[in-house]
């Protein structure tokens, strides 16, 4: 049996922690997959994982064998990447998933742009605001922001966006007048309930100081962009980032509220599953959309 296929096989058994999502990834049968581990296993004279109906767990053999078998099989990556740049122009499939409003403001022109410089690589692109699972779901590169929890992946920064507490002309108007961030519980304000905590709001003071409040409204929605559109309307309050809301600031279309607060502050991310090495094609995306996001601002 194919030594490399089998390690191949292994490794995605070990991800996925599934024999079954293993073999739908790799478009072999389950029971080629079974076959190729148990292979191993005879060959080594030991288990690799212990089986189940319901799942599998993985044996400190099996973990010790993965990290070798990856080191090996990211080495001939490695190498044939480097031969194949030599010869061969960047290609194949790459699989990104993008947040909803930052991906549709300013990643798709990015990407467009990627695309072209590369136009071998098939651009594959998933937006979604929620957590991804990078092994399950076969994704290459995600973008997300704020706290991303967890260790089972690499991050790299791209730019940092923050918040701001707006509405419209029209509904200040008819509105009480709100010089705190207290003041926020006499209006009406328009929830993004993809938050961990949509209804409180919290703002820091010109001396650092975090205040919090908690809010209502009539509309929320998970989606910020929507929310904009609310707010444009006069429908309410929005606490939203820049990158959505600054260019109505500018145009007077909205008014920051609480100029003399300090709104969140979030990092955008690129993450990627922990590997020593990555195809050259991902590592083109990373460092494209760094340099380009680099020192971005969205004021």
């Amino acid at each position: 049996m194919d030594k490399l296929q089998a390690m191949k096989v292994f490794c995605r058994v070990y991800e996925a922690e599934s024999f079954k999502m293993a073999s739908d990834s790799l478009g072999i049968s389950r029971p080629m997959v079974t076959r190729y581990v148990n292979s191993i296993e005879e060959e080594l004279g030991t288990k690799l994982l212990q089986r189940n109906t319901r799942n599998i767990s993985i044996t400190h053999a099996g973990r010790k064998y993965y990290q070798h078998c990856i080191a090996i099989l990211d080495a001939i990556d490695e190498a044939e990447g480097e031969i194949g740049e030599l010869t061969q122009k960047p290609k194949g499939l790459l699989k990104v998933s993008v947040p909803m409003d930052f991906g549709l403001t300013h990643l798709v022109p990015l990407l467009d742009h990627f695309s072209r410089l590369y136009p071998q690589i098939e651009l594959e692109i998933d937006f979604s605001d929620k957590r991804v699972d990078m092994t399950e779901s076969g994704i290459d590169i995600a973008i997300r922001g704020g706290d991303l929890g967890g260790d089972q992946f690499v991050a790299r920064p791209l730019c940092y966006s923050k918040g701001y507490v707006c509405a419209s002309p029209d509904y200040i108007s008819a509105h009480d007048e709100l010089k705190r961030v207290e003041d926020l519980v006499n209006h009406s304000c328009l929830l993004y309930n993809n938050a961990v905590t949509p209804n409180r709001w919290s703002l820091s003071d010109e001396n650092g100081v975090s205040h919090s409040v908690t809010v209502a409204g009539g509309f929320s929605a998970n989606n910020g962009g929507a929310l904009t559109r609310f707010a444009l309307s006069g429908l309410g309050v929005i606490y939203q980032p820049d990158f959505l809301v600054a260019k109505y600031i500018e145009s007077g279309e909205l008014v920051d509220l609480l100029p003399n607060y300090k709104g969140y502050e979030i990092c955008f991310y690129a993450i990627y599953p922990q590997r020593k090495l990555m195809p050259r094609k991902t590592r083109l995306l990373l460092d494209f959309l760094q340099e380009k996001l680099a020192n971005t601002t969205f004021d």
